[in-house]
């Protein structure tokens, strides 16, 4: 018979790290929108560059920030559950 479990802190720093990953590229995708919309370009190039990033481009990073943050919130979720569970035996 199989035992199943995880090491309850490992887990929970695993789903601080991947929270903390999330606002880092939150806090990048910021960054980075305040360069694109700052820069000194002008045109038809410049408008479809802002628009592919201010469309496409952050509605992609949003994605991966929602994922890293949701991934985050089930690993501290599953630690949590494994030490209820283990300081129920």
């Amino acid at each position: 018979m199989a035992i199943w479990g995880a090491d309850v802190q490992s887990l929970r720093e695993l789903g601080n790290k991947l929270q903390r990953g999330s606002e880092e590229i939150r806090n990048t995708k910021s960054q980075l929108t305040s360069a694109v919309q700052g820069v000194d370009w002008k045109g038809p190039d410049a408008e479809a560059f802002k628009n592919d990033w201010n469309g496409e481009h952050t509605a992609a990073l949003s994605k991966v920030i929602q994922a890293l943050d949701e991934a985050g919130r089930k690993a501290k979720s599953n630690a949590q559950a494994q030490e209820s569970t283990s300081n129920a035996h």
